[in-house]
């Protein structure tokens, strides 16, 4: 089922949001979007089946501690990841078939939140947090917390005065060790304003568009839901997602500098992190979407454009996650373009049972198969605009 709201309401909220945008013209800018042009009701009814079957899938892997299955460092970002899915197609915590699912899925991600207000099932759990004590924790850290943070602010934002006791202290929490994390000393002046694994992962730099991409999100959520976030820490923000953009190849870069890789998560990261702050048609926006058509997701589990730029590792899940909702926040024929193939794409690579198999990168195929399966079920659902993070 799709359930859109009004256009001039996305504009609205986030020139309330966000305060960096002018209205008038974020209105007039912006196409409007009507989903059964897209696809044909024959196709709709398609991706209906698919998520419907993909999340009834889910739903029975889930475990008896609300979890979803996946390696402990993956968690409760993949636990997270499964509660959005059922979120974007608009079932709500306690309530109907899948409201049992989201309350104890919900109160697994808060019962792994550290005392430093760290989102991570394997991370340290002391009340101060800094570099030092968390060298040896492991890339994925950063990523279950921004994505526990942006999945318990929308589920707030939908349905939060049920929980509202249990999860705003949380999120409070949450904000501030996001945003310590980002005024940690950068090495390097390009790195400015944005975030990087917690441990010194493989380089020097303190910065990359992957996280960075995430823990803007966690902060637009938590603005949207009605938390105290200021205009200061996004600016800074924005202005690193801006020197992540290779002119050279007209798409954005996992890091700052004229050498970095492009890839498909990246690009759509760009344009996603861009449209959170009200800057939907900017030259770099359009440009990374054409790189994005470009690359494409045509063959299910398939690598994207290997170029001068680009490498083999270019996961196609995770790019599957940034650029749906990219392309959709560019709207018109760019969505035109890009959803009918993705759609036949996904269609085409789901099992019987109703899942999605593991990524075909090797870093990523232990994270498994609810980890897919979520992305793929949000991805089928950009077009309802349930979730609040993605509305236009």
């Amino acid at each position: 089922m799709r359930i859109t709201i009004p256009l001039k309401l996305y504009a609205l909220c986030a020139f309330l949001s966000w305060g960096i945008c002018d209205w008038q013209t974020a209105v007039a800018e912006s196409p409007v979007y009507s989903p059964e042009e897209v696809l044909t009701e024959t196709q709709w009814q398609e991706v209906d089946t698919a998520v419907e079957k993909g999340l009834k899938w889910l739903a029975s892997q889930q475990q008896p501690d609300g979890s979803f299955p996946t390696m402990p460092h993956c968690q409760p970002g993949v636990t997270s990841l499964c509660v959005m899915a059922f979120l974007s197609h608009g079932h709500l915590p306690g309530e109907g078939d899948y409201g049992q699912h989201l309350d104890r899925a919900i109160e697994y991600i808060l019962a792994h939140q550290k005392r430093s207000g760290l989102f991570a099932l394997v991370a340290p759990s002391g009340d101060q947090l800094s570099r030092n004590i968390v060298h040896d924790v492991g890339y994925t850290v950063p990523y279950n917390h921004a994505i526990a943070g942006l999945t318990l602010c929308e589920s707030y934002a939908m349905n939060g005065t049920s929980r509202a006791k249990e999860l705003e202290p949380a999120i409070k929490r949450a904000l501030e060790a996001t945003l310590t994390m980002q005024k940690w000393p950068k090495e390097h002046p390009e790195d400015e304003g944005g975030w990087r694994y917690l441990d010194d992962y493989d380089d020097d730099r303190d910065s990359d568009l992957s996280i960075t991409g995430w823990q803007l999100m966690f902060l637009r959520s938590a603005k949207n839901a009605g938390f105290d976030v200021s205009e200061e820490p996004i600016t800074r923000a924005i202005g690193y997602v801006k020197r992540c953009f290779r002119r050279d190849v007209n798409s954005f870069s996992y890091k700052s500098g004229p050498e970095e890789r492009c890839s498909r998560g990246m690009a759509g990261a760009g344009v996603l992190a861009l449209a959170h702050a009200g800057l939907h048609n900017t030259p770099e926006a359009r440009m990374a979407g054409q790189w994005i058509l470009k690359s494409g997701f045509h063959e299910y589990n398939g690598l994207g454009l290997l170029s001068e730029g680009n490498r083999n590792d270019d996961r196609y899940h995770y790019g599957l996650l940034t650029c749906c909702q990219a392309m959709y926040q560019l709207g018109g024929d760019s969505w035109n373009e890009f959803f009918p193939p993705t759609v036949e794409a996904l269609l085409s690579g789901q099992d019987e049972q109703g899942a999605w198999q593991p990524e075909n990168f090797f870093r990523d195929q232990p994270f498994g198969t609810v980890y897919t399966s979520a992305i793929a079920v949000i991805a089928l659902g950009s077009p309802n605009q349930l979730l609040p993070i993605f509305q236009r």
